[in-house]
């Protein structure tokens, strides 16, 4: 009758066990002696098994079969190594290997003939001196042949597989005739043609470009932005039809069906139309705009243009489309566009928000910026949920592993207490990860979905260590992996890609993109930034002073800190290159490291991370 396992030793069988991996190594100790007087032995002798029983009180001897030979017990078929004495009947069989083999690849597109030997030959056991412990063996003589391979034993074996057409027999014979026991391809599928989706090709760039030019052998830094636009009759872009594809055959003659080419749904929209020839051409002057992931939709996003400043006698700006101000954006004001807002002038104390790109040509003092579609929220909480999902996935191996071995011990546990342990030793990093999704939910605004309020519940449960043991069991943690799962693909669905934020530069402000941010002039100053892509500094000259830089790729800034200890903090998932540094933190993914003194020119990877951990208590960098 099974017993309950304790908690103690639940725990010693969980340090002592390799529950990261799904594989265990198992320690078997030779019982061989060197000796075995008074024990009993064999021998193998002219093609006879000789067993000898031991002494009253001493060991039997025991005998294993090595493969191909087969040994009987009995009349029983040996299973490992097994104690013989005198009184047992042993017999012998052998397993002829194959003379050769007929291997089809996993895809059933080639059929390959293996020719292991040409002749078969009679096996016999090989003699063995007296040992308490004997190995028994076969081996081939080689001068009594007992068959041999012809041509008709190839082709009846293909034919019995059902591979009958496209057979090559001179390449069966030349292997017969000169044997290179080497994999011969005697039989040949033919792929099928994949259909070629149907594709769009755009004659426009999706966002805005920043081109310099050289005028005079002078690089004009302020012209430089260049709008897409186009007038009226233009072709946009073409829609490619589909192209079906060919069927194929594999070596049993069956057909293989194209990959079915994907169609594109595309929708032209508002001052647009699409011909025959799958053109969509423009029908007004603007800037032209693909919108959608699943359909695709054009339209000509027309200009709400502000000739002055945005302040009290313009009010709040709400449009269905692209924003142009040519003043500045006063204290206070609000503008939402559906599409690109470019502003000529500064941002003073005020909320941008835009579905497409920002662009501002002067400062943006006290702001707040904001591009793309739930920015930087949901692109935290999709690397915080596709990790802790991950973990989850460990946690159920690592549960289920350690529950067969106390049922194999014949001890009985709850499923939740194995959980709760394997939270406290093995698997810390998930209650850590939940805290940082639950401080994501908290951050966002927005209607909770019930699948999000059963994901918070259980996040707040596996957190506290004293409800684990009671709560979770099998169907809670696959159902938490579930909505994670969920949780996942519904933020990866979400994300908006070519946006960008530009500006020249930021003091006091908010600024966050689930694209680049480009800073063209002065810098960042008090500032936050967070970028789904990459965050660059253009101008040399520019300074990063008293920030807080957030990259999901990389960063490159110029000047960060000065000597009068304006910390900052740049984090990127996979650089940092700063040209000059003074002092401040540098975060690459999870790892850390604080820089108090001077560095020029440094490329922070995670490599040069990692060294850094070797160094012991190693907080700071310097270069000369």
């Amino acid at each position: 009758m099974a017993t309950p396992i304790s908690e103690k030793e639940l725990g010693l069988l969980i340090n002592r066990m390799n529950l990261d991996s799904s594989s265990a190594s198992v320690d078997r100790k030779s019982g061989a002696s060197d000796s075995f007087h008074g024990n009993g032995w064999i021998q193998v002798e002219n093609h006879q098994i000789i067993v000898t029983s031991p002494d009253e009180g001493k060991k039997p001897a025991t005998i294993c079969a090595v493969s191909p030979l087969t040994l009987l017990i009995n009349g029983i078929p040996l299973n490992g190594a097994t104690e013989v004495t005198e009184d047992d009947i042993i017999t012998w069989d052998i397993k002829y290997p194959p003379l050769f083999e007929i291997k089809v690849s996993r895809d059933q597109m080639e059929a390959s003939f293996i020719l292991y030997s040409r002749e078969k030959y009679t096996w016999e056991l090989q003699d063995l001196p007296a040992s308490d412990r004997a190995f028994i063996k076969v081996a081939p003589n080689k001068d009594v042949v007992i068959d041999v391979v012809q041509f008709n034993h190839i082709i009846n074996t293909l034919e019995k597989l059902g591979i009958r057409k496209h057979v090559d027999t001179a390449a069966i014979m030349e292997e017969l005739e000169h044997p290179t026991h080497q994999p011969v391809v005697v039989a040949r599928g033919k792929a099928s043609t994949p259909g070629i989706d149907a594709r769009l090709e755009l004659f426009f760039p999706e966002q805005v470009e920043t081109i310099f030019h050289e005028i005079g052998g002078v690089i004009d830094y302020r012209s430089h932005r260049r709008i897409p636009s186009v007038h009226e009759g233009d072709v946009i872009a073409v829609k490619h039809a589909l192209v079906d594809g060919i069927p194929g055959y594999n070596v049993y003659g069956d057909m293989l069906p194209p990959t079915p080419a994907q169609d594109i749904i595309v929708v032209a929209k508002e001052s647009t139309e699409m011909n025959d020839k799958g053109e969509i051409i423009a029908l007004t002057p603007g800037r032209p705009r693909l919108t959608g992931k699943k359909v695709h939709q054009f339209d000509i996003s027309n200009a709400f243009i502000v000739e002055g400043n945005v302040d009290l006698s313009t009010g709040n700006i709400v449009f269905s489309g692209d924003v142009i101000i040519h003043g500045h954006v006063t204290d206070h004001m609000i503008i939402e566009s559906l599409g690109n807002v470019y502003v000529h002038g500064n941002v003073y104390n005020s909320t941008i928000t835009a579905t497409g790109s920002i662009l501002v040509k002067g400062n943006v003092i006290s702001g707040q910026l904001y591009s793309g579609y739930f920015g930087v929220m949901f692109n935290r909480m999709y690397m915080v949920s596709k990790q802790l999902k991950q973990e989850m996935e460990r946690l159920e191996i690592a549960a289920q592993l350690l529950t067969n071995e106390i049922r194999a011990r014949k001890q009985t546990v709850r499923y939740g207490q194995v959980i709760m342990l394997l939270l406290e030793s093995k698997f810390k990093i998930i209650p850590d990860l939940a805290r940082d999704l639950l401080q994501v939910f908290a951050s966002i605004q927005q209607v909770q979905t019930e699948q999000n309020e059963q994901l918070l519940l259980l996040l707040r449960q596996i957190i506290q260590s004293a409800q684990v043991a009671d709560i979770f069991c099998e169907q809670t943690l696959g159902r938490m992996r579930l909505l994670l799962e969920q949780l996942h693909s519904n933020v990866a669905s979400m994300q908006e890609t070519k946006v960008s934020i530009e500006m020249a530069q930021c003091q006091n402000a908010i600024i966050k993109s689930n694209g680049d941010i480009v800073v063209t002039q002065a810098g960042v100053i008090q500032s936050e930034l967070y970028s789904a892509g990459s965050i660059a500094f253009l101008d040399e000259h520019s300074v990063c002073r008293g920030s807080q830089l957030e990259a999901m790729d990389r960063i490159v800034a110029q000047n960060v800190g000065s000597s009068s200890n304006a910390h900052c903090v740049l984090k990127a998932r996979t650089h940092v290159y700063v040209n000059n540094m003074h002092n401040g933190c540098i975060m690459i993914d999870s790892y850390k490291l604080n820089v108090w003194e001077k560095v020029e020119k440094q490329l922070f990877n995670m490599e040069y991370m990692l060294n850094q951990q070797q160094v012991p208590q190693q907080t700071s960098v310097s270069s000369s």
